[in-house]
């Protein structure tokens, strides 16, 4: 083997076996040649020249050249170079040659091989050393040797990338001065190398670290550190790998800022679920959960158990627990269970052994059941919600039978005041007739040429007789408009006309009150509308303006805008308050006090009254001290769905 692994790595001339074989023949050729030219001066050494040739033949050939060149030099000094001694000194020569001849061809040959393995070694490390420079260059980590003393030697191009540090200004350089390393928490230096002489693990891994780059900034890294021994164990260095790993601090980070947010999402579920369990069980209703067709309760909070004497649950069925109570119960559970749909009740009555005394009760409550549903839609109970509402049931029957009695009484009331008005009216009519023939039978002057004193007291008696004549009218419209039988007789009117009437007929009032009557001059202004009824507005506001306006002018005007009238009836007097302008078109409500201005509040309600029945709207403007302005807006032609006068109003 040794002999063929020779051959195999000999000078490209020696590699054939004939070749070295024909070098061996060449060589002792050689030597016989110079033997016998020099044989005259070398008779007493014959075997010299053949023993180099044997030497040469053996050193380059190996063992079988050197044989070859030791047989053919034994035969040529044999037979051609014989000295003249004995036979016996001859064989002993011979014999001693063939020894020194074995002896140097094995040492040769030996020495060759040695050289030529050393030879073979020495290029095989260089070949090995290349491939691994190369290996080292090619490989996705970074890589950095070192001598013993901890200066760089090798540095790799990833490790160059990383570091930010050339190759070259890298070489010689410490290793903590080309790896600077910080720890990731406490951002304290580390060490890249911490393996003492003596470490008995040789290889470190998975140590994380900070990089600080030469160009500035952090690198996460996981690094290694292996010692570099020789063949007798002595340290020659160290080799440090590591690979930036920012994907998988990322990563870290990022699972762990995830672990922290379902960590923060737990703590808040169970903050939320206790608050729903809270909730639940301090819940102000009652709250049952039940499953299958058994309506086996899962949940119930404390005030349904309450609801049911301590019966009902978890765990039992309802159909056992409330079977004391109305079956029609049951029924409906199935009934949301097999359909799906769910049931509302509102004060529903059960009877049932409630206080657990063993006296059954009615109680009222609103129900809500409705089907208890899975993720798939698949029914899987019932859920129900129940409010006893006895109290205000009670409550409610209590107040719809004083309603009922303030309705009677009101409907007496009513009765009372058509009656009476009716009663009133026609003794009044008589009265006022009485006076006014009185005064029409009385003369103008006395016998001195005097006003006539009885006329005086009998024109004094009539303004009251109107004045209450007024009033009775004022409580039988009421009577009227609340049982809707106040209706209107609608026809051509001059509004402009109708308002020059009543003023005409007011001046003596207004006179008598300090004012002046302004009327604003108009063209006629016609209207479909009730005559009466539209006199009757335009003489209440007229009273109003004089009662509240007394010694300041009054002014009035009525002007056509469109397909619509607007009346206007303006006093210079207290004025109205703003909180109370709504309030004035209210039944019996009143702006001033009692004791300075009579009436009973009525006359700017029925004012608004046949105003919205005529399809208008009457609205006021005014300001303590400055007066007030009343406004009636009527549409010339009556509206196709006419409203009628209402029927109702709030109740007193």
């Amino acid at each position: 083997m040794a002999f063929l692994s020779a051959n195999s790595h000999s000078p490209p001339y020696l590699r054939s076996t004939w070749a070295r074989y024909a070098l061996a023949l060449l060589a002792t050729g050689l030597a016989f040649a110079l033997q016998w030219c020099l044989w005259p001066w070398l008779a007493p050494s014959p075997f010299f020249f053949f023993l180099a040739a044997i030497i040469f033949s053996a050193s380059l050939g190996g063992y079988g050249p050197g044989a070859l060149a030791t047989v053919l030099s034994l035969l040529a000094t044999r037979f051609f170079f014989r000295d003249s001694g004995s036979s016996a000194h001859h064989t002993i020569t011979s014999a001693l040659f063939t020894g020194v001849a074995a002896l140097m061809t094995l040492v040769c040959a030996r020495v060759r091989l040695s050289l030529h393995e050393a030879q073979v070694a020495r290029a095989s490390a260089q070949a090995n050393g290349h491939v691994l420079a190369i290996t080292l260059r090619s490989i996705g980590d970074a890589v950095v040797t070192t001598d013993p003393h901890g200066l760089v030697r090798f540095i790799n191009p990833v490790a160059s990338y990383l570091s930010g540090w050339r190759e070259l200004d890298a070489i010689g350089q410490p290793l903590e001065r080309v790896l600077q390393l910080v720890h990731p928490s406490t951002r304290e230096p580390l060490a890249p190398v911490s393996l003492s002489p003596d470490e008995e693990r040789p290889v470190q891994l998975g140590h994380q670290a900070l990089l600080l780059p030469r160009r500035g900034g952090e690198l996460p890294i996981e690094h290694t550190a292996a010692p570099i021994r020789d063949a007798l164990g002595h340290r020659l260095g160290t080799v440090i790998v590591f690979r930036d790993i920012s994907a998988r601090f990322r990563e870290d980070r990022e699972r762990a800022q995830l672990l922290a947010r379902e960590h923060d999402a737990h703590l808040e579920a169970e903050v939320q679920r206790e608050r729903l369990e809270t909730l639940f069980m301090q819940a102000p209703v009652a709250i049952c959960l039940t499953r299958g067709t058994d309506h086996v309760v899962e949940l119930v909070n404390p005030l349904g158990q309450t609801l049911v004497g301590e019966r009902l649950s978890p765990g039992r069925s309802v159909r056992e627990t409330v079977s004391g109570l109305d079956p029609h119960l049951v029924q409906l559970l199935d009934e949301v269970y097999r359909k799906g749909t769910p049931f509302v009740g509102h004060e529903v009555p059960l009877r049932a052994d409630f206080s657990g005394s063993g006296h059954q009760e009615v109680k009222y409550f609103d129900l809500t059941w409705q089907p208890w549903r899975g993720v798939d839609g698949e029914i899987l109970g019932t859920m129900g919600l129940c409010a006893e509402v006895t109290e205000q049931v009670l409550a409610r029957r209590e107040v719809e039978a004083l309603a009922s009695d303030l309705q009677q009484a009101l409907q007496i009331r009513d009765d009372f005041l058509s009656v009476a008005s009716h009663e009133l009216k026609t003794p009044l009519t008589s009265l006022q007739l009485q006076l006014q023939l009185l005064w029409r039978s009385l003369p103008a002057l006395d016998a001195n040429g005097n006003p006539h004193p009885a006329r005086k007291r009998v024109e004094a008696s009539l303004r009251p007789a109107e004045r209450l004549h007024q009033l009775v009218n004022n409580l039988l419209d009421v009577s009227r408009i609340r049982a809707g039988r106040l209706a209107l007789e609608r026809e051509t009117v001059d509004l402009a006309s109708l308002l020059q009437d009543v003023v005409s007929r007011a001046e003596a009032d207004a006179a008598g009150a300090g004012c002046s009557l302004v009327l604003h001059p108009s063209p006629p202004i016609i209207g479909r509308w009730d005559r009466l009824r539209l006199e009757q507005v335009v003489t209440n506001l007229l009273s109003n303006a004089i009662k509240y306006g007394a010694h300041h002018p009054v002014e009035m005007a009525v002007v056509q805008e469109g397909s619509s009238a607007r009346l206007t009836v303006r006093d210079h007097g207290i004025g109205i308050a703003p909180d109370s302008q709504a309030r004035i078109f209210q039944r019996f409500e009143r702006a001033v006090s009692e004791r300075h201005f009579g009436g009973f509040g009525l006359g700017l309600w029925i004012c608004k009254q046949i105003v919205d029945s005529l399809g208008g709207d009457i609205r006021v403007e005014s300001l303590p001290g400055q007066g007030a302005t009343f406004t009636v807006s009527l549409p010339l032609e009556p509206p196709p769905n006419g409203k009628p006068l209402s029927g109702s109003f709030p109740s007193v």
